[in-house]
């Protein structure tokens, strides 16, 4: 009895390493991540970004730190980088800004996105005024009223809104900026990049853009133009005609 149990106990451990032998056989071994940093790529990058002007808003005491943390930092399956001024909290590129969708709905979140853009747009010569500003609550209708008037052109922002508006008010707002800025003739434009509070905004010629967008691969993580950002995050928007 027990020579036959033995025998069984024998003939079962063969049978599961045969079949843990074929089963390893059929199995590849996994590579180790591989560092797809390249230096060389990093520096032709940075160099045509300054080749098109992009620090050309930034102090000259930053350029040269900026140029090199975006080839230290550099990264095609990631975002674009900055360096952020510890005192303001802007980037020191006047490019690459924060654009938290909670934040610009809120009440004042417009207008602070403005107060922030405000150095980059001074330095653009833009002229940015601002005559009227409304943004009422109807308790009654739970809707959401918001207009303002930049330069003398009213532009309404929502009307009789019910929803959550994180991606519709930095849409809104890159919108008019951006016909503003193509009335004065000002080369840059508003390019949003992923959304809601990792929402970004990219302020850059159409030359920067498209070396920008060939060269990153993650289309939630780069520029995209507004229109194919509202596809891109699936963002409905109310007709609103200006």
């Amino acid at each position: 009895m027990k020579i036959t149990t033995t025998i069984i106990l024998t003939i079962c451990l063969v049978i599961i390493a045969l079949l843990w032998s074929v089963s390893s056989k059929g199995q590849t071994k996994k590579e180790e991540p591989k560092d797809t940093y390249n230096k060389d790529e990093a520096e032709k990058f940075v160099k045509q970004l300054a080749e098109l002007y992009y620090f050309k808003y930034a102090d000259n005491s930053d350029i040269d730190s900026l140029k090199a943390n975006s080839v230290k930092e550099f990264d095609p399956t990631a975002e674009l980088t900055t360096i952020w001024d510890e005192n303001t909290h802007l980037p020191k590129d006047l490019r690459y800004y924060f654009c938290d969708g909670e934040e610009i709905y809120e009440q004042g979140g417009i207008i602070g996105l403005l107060k922030d853009l405000k150095p980059v747009l001074d330095k653009m010569n833009f002229k940015c005024k601002i005559t009227n500003h409304v943004e009422e609550w109807n308790e009654k209708n739970k809707w959401l009223n918001h207009r303002i008037t930049i330069n003398g052109t009213e532009y309404i922002i929502f009307k009789n809104f019910k929803d959550y508006g994180w991606g519709e008010a930095p849409f809104k707002i890159a919108q008019i900026l951006n016909i503003e800025l193509q009335k004065q003739n000002i080369d840059e434009k508003i390019y949003l990049v992923n959304s809601g509070n990792d929402g970004r905004l990219a302020l850059l010629t159409t030359e920067q853009y498209n070396l920008i967008y060939s060269t990153y691969k993650d289309t939630k993580w780069k520029p995209l133009e507004i229109n194919e950002w509202t596809k891109e995050f699936e963002v409905n928007l109310m007709e609103i005609n200006y």
